[in-house]
């Protein structure tokens, strides 16, 4: 028997859980993907598989956790996708870089009262997001969900479904690998 009987009240349920999560979710994606279409892409799809499994969902966990858990295995299935998908296309360092890209250097307004301020804070902000980009996927999601989604290890353990020291030991590589990539930026 489903947790909500009724198919009006598990639709109702779910747009609550939709109205709660959805921003989180794809703020998530967006700062791992760095994309904001394919960052709309995977949330759509997450919340797809998460309404499918939502009469299964028990409250064992919270919604939180439990959605945060769907996403990351929606990520992981989108890298192994892209995996496939590059094992057959090759591309050149030549080529341009795509239209998507440009994000990168989109400059956010900052009511900062110097220009040379605003100009190193935005290369900072781009310094950062590259280094968080070029960590490998299998520590980036961990940095992001740590430390810009604030996530305890207990939740992030809860969410992968690894063992909590494995999550610290990837969450320190990743600082490491940050650590080492900006250090000229911090040293004073």
């Amino acid at each position: 028997m489903a947790f909500y009987e009724d198919n009006e009240e598990r639709r109702r349920r779910f747009a609550e859980v939709v109205d709660a999560y959805y921003a989180r979710i794809y703020n998530l994606f967006r700062h791992i993907v760095s994309d904001e279409h394919l960052a709309a892409d995977l949330t759509q799809d997450t919340f797809v598989k998460a309404y499918e499994a939502f009469g299964r969902f028990r409250g064992e966990a919270s919604v939180y956790t439990w959605l945060y858990r769907i996403a990351i295995n929606e990520y992981r299935s989108y890298l192994r996708r892209l995996r496939r998908e590059q094992e057959f296309i090759s591309r050149s360092l030549d080529e341009p870089v795509e239209a998507g890209d440009e994000s990168l250097f989109t400059q956010v307004p900052d009511p900062s009262p110097s220009a040379l301020q605003m100009l190193e804070k935005e290369e900072l902000r781009l310094r950062v997001q590259q280094a968080v980009q070029s960590l490998p996927p299998r520590y980036r999601a961990f940095a992001i969900l740590r430390d810009l989604e604030g996530m305890s290890y207990e939740q992030i353990a809860e969410v992968t479904g690894l063992p909590l020291d494995t999550v610290k030991t990837r969450i320190s590589r990743a600082r490491a690998l940050l650590r080492r990539k900006l250090e000229p930026y911090y040293r004073g």
